[in-house]
């Protein structure tokens, strides 16, 4: 029984954590790493709770409109009741008049309970905090869906880069294996007296670079993956499979409408958060405006008292007297010292400069959405020119090593076709990678989502 025991406890624990990574492992194409991002991201989770925080906000500032209704009771027992001295005559009309007799009123104990109702009824103050707590509402929105376009770009960069170092490893794999044979050959050639030692150095050197290539970027290939984990709301070690390639991520990246596209400013988030910043600047002068104006607050108040020597304002026959009053108040602002008027001038300067901002921001939208489409065209023409250098450097190269192979080439002229050869294939990459990011940009300002 001891040796079945022996034998099942390490099955069961590798069996159990095959299931654990398995739960971990998670494949994605680049449209659902966004969608979990966007629901896993911690700038994100952290900017939509700004938002429900506004939302809260705007009910406390509604909330300060209604009635405010308190309540209290009491209770009092005098350890020693107060004593009063009244004149002597008041009990002895013959008493003499600088006679005073020591005299106590009313119980020792009292107990009473009161509620009162308040409600404001006009506070100029109130009136614009209202408008303000909805325009830090739309403030906060605008906030997080700017930082979800952020995060959506991230991710784009970060899928692009993870799919770019396993392409480019797959084009160094192959081109180490076809070095090697090269190498293989190229010795056995001098071995025989068909090639000069030169040759078989500068083969060796040539693997030595593409070796250390390879070795750099299998480590930046884990951390590309890291890095999405991460910006993706994953543990960065969590397994995780990327299932589009860069060609076909580069073909849906392909939008020729996005060039002839007209900038709206109005759907720019930019422009939102600009427009809405001034708008509460503007609001802000309003409300210290209405620091000058009265403040009226109407109330109204109902309680009862009980007195008794004894503990008895519970039985029956305990008499509870009544009270009530209504009333309003007004608190008219005269004067501070001019501090309202310096605040004021303040919330006006504010609001000056954040008009300024969004005017120079619709200037600046244009150049930017002008750049974003030049830089998106070019990636478009960078990739067509990329591949056709890809196709040239390779024949280029091929040529060289039929030339060598038949003794009429040399191994420097072969090696540099080589090197052109390898930096025309991280071009090409490059290229997809670009038109990748270039389009997401350009879609951020036009404020299209996705």
């Amino acid at each position: 029984m001891k040796r079945v025991k022996n034998i099942l406890l390490p099955l069961l624990f590798f069996l159990l954590l095959n299931t654990v990574r398995a739960q971990q492992s998670a494949s994605f194409t680049l449209d659902e790493a966004v969608q979990y991002a966007l629901s896993h991201n911690v700038n994100v989770l952290k900017a939509e709770n700004e938002v429900l925080k506004a939302k809260k906000k705007v009910w406390e500032t509604t909330a300060m409109g209604f009635p405010n209704i308190n309540a209290s009771v009491s209770y009092q027992k005098f350890i020693e009741q107060p004593v009063n001295l009244m004149p002597a005559r008041i009990f002895n009309p013959q008493a003499p008049q600088d006679r005073y007799v020591p005299v106590k009123f009313g119980t020792e104990q009292n107990m009473k309970w009161n509620a009162t109702l308040n409600q404001l009824i006009f506070s100029g103050s109130y009136i614009v905090g209202l408008y303000s707590s909805r325009t830090y509402k739309k403030i906060s929105e605008n906030a997080a869906l700017k930082t979800k376009q952020k995060i959506r770009e991230a991710v784009v960069q970060a899928y692009a880069n993870a799919l770019l170092t396993e392409a480019s490893l797959e084009i160094l794999y192959a081109n180490i294996k076809t070095v090697k044979q090269n190498l293989h050959e190229v010795s056995e050639m001098y071995k025989n007296g068909l090639a000069e030692q030169t040759d078989v150095e500068q083969l060796e050197i040539t693997l030595t670079q593409l070796n250390d290539q390879k070795d750099y970027l299998e480590r930046l290939h884990d951390t590309a993956y890291e890095m999405l984990n991460y910006i993706m709301g994953r543990n960065p070690g969590d397994p995780l499979v990327l299932t589009e390639d860069l060609k076909s991520l580069y073909e849906k990246s392909v939008d020729l409408n996005l060039l002839k596209s007209d900038l709206s400013p109005e759907n720019n988030i930019d422009y939102q958060i600009a427009a809405n910043k001034m708008k509460a600047g503007k609001l802000q002068v309003r409300y210290q405006q209405s620091q000058f104006l009265p403040t009226i607050v109407g109330f109204v108040s109902y309680g009862k008292n009980a007195y008794n020597n004894d503990f008895k304002f519970f039985d029956d026959d305990q008499n509870w007297y009544e009270q009530s009053l209504f009333g309003v108040s007004i608190n008219i602002p005269i004067f501070n010292g001019f501090v309202k008027l310096k605040r004021l001038g303040q919330a006006r300067l504010d609001y000056l400069n954040a008009k300024m901002d969004f005017e120079n921001l619709q200037r600046d939208l244009q150049i930017r959405f002008r750049k974003a489409q030049n830089d998106y065209e070019h990636a478009l023409n960078q990739v067509n020119l990329a591949r056709k250098n890809w196709d040239l450097a390779a024949k280029i190269e091929k040529r060289e090593q039929i030339k060598f192979t038949e003794g009429v080439g040399n191994s420097f002229q072969l090696a540099q076709a080589r090197l052109q050869l390898y930096r025309m294939q991280q071009a090409y990459l490059q290229a997809l990678v670009d038109v990748l990011n270039k389009k997401v940009q350009l879609e951020n300002i036009l404020g299209i989502q996705q």
